[in-house]
Parts: structure tokens; C-alpha cells; sequence
């Protein structure tokens, strides 16, 4: 009788024993948790600091280059190690641009064009088009929205991971609503374990969400200043039809500089012209559109009239090298090819070589082409006044010796 009643307690013993060293099965994330997931390993990021061209993301993606989309799919896999989940590859693409991404979500039926009724949500894909051309040139990720207001997360803002604000009022193109071109939806739904109604903005600090009250109510103010100056120029300027630039591509040189010239219509219309570039490690932009190149990448400049109609145009620049024309290089070569001594003719190819003139810069600058052409001129002048002298003292000598020999 003992044997029996000890058995239950027997049985108790070893299940609980069992239960303790048995390893735990973890239970799938929901979706809320994703998305609060994804933007707290992006939040995490924002200081970072690389280049146009270079980042730590690139390093694990295994491309250098402009760097937005790496940033975000970093994130995406980051959350997947931290939370067991299969996102990269199935709710997000594994690679490509910013189009290529936009068309893998229409192809899925989950890409929202802005102003559709979508309200984003966060961890969401963010696209953006600055020059209002239909194609996207840089995409982020979604903190949260705050009535029409969205806060996001981008890598590659002028070399970093930076969070910004886009209002209705805000700075165009960067800080205005109206640059953002849609959103990509993941659907988490085939990799989460459930719904959750918890979001990033619930889920953030106390602290994080006093400082983004402030925010917000900073953002606020500026925007009704702002919007009472744009009411009182709009009531002086007439609207511009159509803004154009006079290149749409330039190739420079690290120390070049060239002015971006426009047109606009109607003419003789008074404008506010302004400038800006997202790449400031690679060009300066002056308010007056002058351009200088100070590092080797691409850029794209966007230029605005009145706050309102926008153009662009494409910046590569390049290391800076010495070069010769091969005008100059075919002038020397035919001076050396008669003959003559030519000790003291100049060497205008060295010369040029070592200014580092820059053809491209040339083409679009008519006033350095005239300087140069004046210059090949003159050198070209100066080495045949000095062969013709030299010739002459040839000819003097030969002739002294000629009248010699018959004395």
C-alpha cells in the first residue's frame, strides 16, 4: 500500500524535473513586435557615419555604393537574427534599387502611391522622388506618423543614417511631404506568429516620446511661420510653368567649379531660386547655383523655383589629373619633327599637364575654352617666332661663311 501512494508524488517529481531541463519552445513574434523590432535596430543606427560611397552595411551586403537600400535590408536581417524571423528574402526583397523594390511590392499588390488612403505604419518602406520625375531616388524606413506628419529612418543622407521629419510645410524637397513617392507594405503576416496592437510609438520611452512632442511642436510653429511667408510671396510671384537646366549631366574634377544655369517660363517672371544636394561629401552647392566639386562620387543637384516647380541634374565627379589637349600635344610633336634645334622652345604640354586643365569642365564654360584656345594661340605663336629667329641666325651664319670663303 506504501509503494502506491508514494507513486503519485514519484510521478509529480520527474514531471517537474522534466519540465525544468526541457528546453523551452519560443513562441513566434507577432507582428507589432516586428515592426517595433525593425525600428528599434534602425533608431539604434542613426550617428553612424560612412561615406557617399561607403558603409558598414556594404560590407555585409557585399556592394559599395550608394548605400539607402543596404541600410534598410541590413535592418530587415538584424531583426531576423534578434527574433528568429525569415523577413529577408520573403517580405522584403534581397536586393536591388529603389524602383526595383517599388515594382517587387506592386507585383505582390502591397506598394501604396501617396495621397491613396494608406496610412503608413512603422517599419514600412518609405521611397522618395525629389525631382517629381515618377522614379525613386532613395528609400527608408518608417519610425511612425503623427497625423500628416511622417517621422523616418534613412541611411545615406549626406554619408549618414539620419531621422527626419516630412511636414506638409516642411523644406522641399527633403523635409516635404510632397518628395515622398509611396510606401512598400511588408506582409508579416506570413512570417509572425499573430497580430499585436502594439506599435514602435507605444512602445518608445517616456523620454523618446516627450522629445518627440517637442519635435512636434517645434515642427509645428515653423510651419505656420513658413506657411505665412509663402502666402505673402505667392501673393507677389506668378507661377512658373516650366523649369529647365541648361545640362542635365556634368562630369567634373575634384577643384572644378561650374554654374548651373537655367531657364525658366514665361520669361522675365520674378523667381526664387534654390538649391540642394543630399551628397554633401562629393559637391558644395552656393546659393547662387555655383558648383564645386570636392570629392569623387555621384550627386544629383534639384533645383526649385518659388518653392514650387523643380528640375535636376546629374554631378560625377572625378580625381583630379592633368591632362593635354591633343591640340597642343600635335603642335609640339610637329615642331620637334622638323629638325630644328629646339632647346629653348617652350614645352607647352608640360605646362598644361601640370595645371590639370580639364576638358570637361571646358565644354561647359565658354569663357575658359576662348582662354585656352588664346593660349594655344600664343604658344603656337611664340614657338614659330622663335624658330623663324633661330632659322634666320642659321641663315646669317651660313651666308658670313659663304661671303668668307670667296674673300
Amino acid at each position: 500500500m506504501i509503494k502506491f501512494k508514494t507513486f503519485p508524488s514519484i510521478m509529480a517529481a520527474i514531471i517537474i524535473m522534466i519540465s525544468l531541463f526541457s528546453p523551452m519552445t519560443a513562441e513566434a513574434a507577432s507582428e507589432g513586435q516586428i515592426r517595433d523590432k525593425i525600428v528599434s535596430v534602425a533608431s539604434a543606427e542613426v550617428g553612424y557615419t560612412g561615406t557617399s560611397t561607403y558603409s558598414k552595411y556594404g560590407d555585409w551586403y557585399g556592394y559599395q555604393g550608394g548605400w539607402c537600400t543596404t541600410f534598410v535590408l541590413w535592418c530587415y536581417n538584424q531583426t531576423d537574427s534578434s527574433l528568429g524571423t525569415s523577413l529577408y528574402g520573403n517580405v522584403i526583397p534581397s536586393g536591388g534599387n529603389c524602383n526595383s523594390m517599388i515594382s517587387w511590392y506592386e507585383n505582390k499588390g502591397r506598394y501604396h502611391k501617396r495621397g491613396d488612403g494608406y496610412k503608413p505604419k512603422a517599419g514600412d518602406l518609405v521611397f522618395f522622388d525629389w525631382s517629381g520625375n515618377g522614379s525613386s531616388q532613395h528609400v527608408g524606413i518608417v519610425d511612425y506618423i503623427s497625423g500628416s506628419t511622417v517621422y523616418t529612418i534613412e541611411g545615406n543622407c549626406s554619408g549618414q543614417v539620419k531621422a527626419r521629419v516630412y511636414t506638409e510645410n516642411g523644406t522641399k524637397p527633403y523635409n516635404n511631404i510632397s518628395a515622398i513617392m509611396g510606401y512598400g507594405s511588408p506582409d508579416f503576416s506570413k512570417v509572425s506568429g499573430g497580430s499585436s496592437k502594439t506599435t514602435a510609438k507605444k512602445t518608445t520611452s517616456a523620454k523618446t516620446t516627450s522629445k518627440k512632442a517637442e519635435t512636434k511642436k517645434r515642427i509645428t510653429t515653423t510651419a505656420k511661420k513658413t506657411t505665412s511667408t509663402t502666402t505673402e510671396k505667392t501673393t507677389e510671384i506668378k507661377k512658373i510653368e516650366k523649369l529647365s537646366l541648361a545640362n542635365e549631366n556634368y562630369e567634373l574634377k575634384i577643384g572644378d567649379t561650374v554654374q548651373l544655369d537655367y531657364s525658366i517660363e514665361p520669361q522675365n517672371i520674378r523667381a526664387v531660386v534654390e538649391y540642394f544636394c543630399d551628397e554633401e561629401g562629393i559637391i558644395d552647392v552656393a546659393a547662387n547655383g555655383n558648383i564645386t566639386a570636392i570629392g569623387t562620387g555621384n550627386a544629383t543637384v534639384v533645383v526649385c523655383a518659388n518653392n514650387d516647380i523643380y528640375s535636376q541634374c546629374s554631378i560625377t565627379v572625378e580625381a583630379a589629373v592633368g591632362e593635354v589637349t591633343t591640340l597642343i600635344s600635335e603642335t609640339a610633336n610637329d615642331i620637334k619633327a622638323s629638325g630644328e634645334d629646339n632647346s629653348t622652345i617652350i614645352d607647352t604640354g608640360s605646362i598644361f599637364t601640370k595645371s590639370g586643365i580639364n576638358i570637361n569642365l571646358l565644354i561647359h564654360n565658354r569663357q575658359l575654352c576662348i582662354i585656352l584656345i588664346s593660349i594655344v594661340i600664343a604658344a603656337f605663336a611664340s614657338a614659330m617666332i622663335i624658330r623663324t629667329i633661330k632659322k634666320n641666325k642659321k641663315d646669317n651664319l651660313m651666308r658670313r661663311k659663304g661671303n668668307g670663303k670667296r674673300s
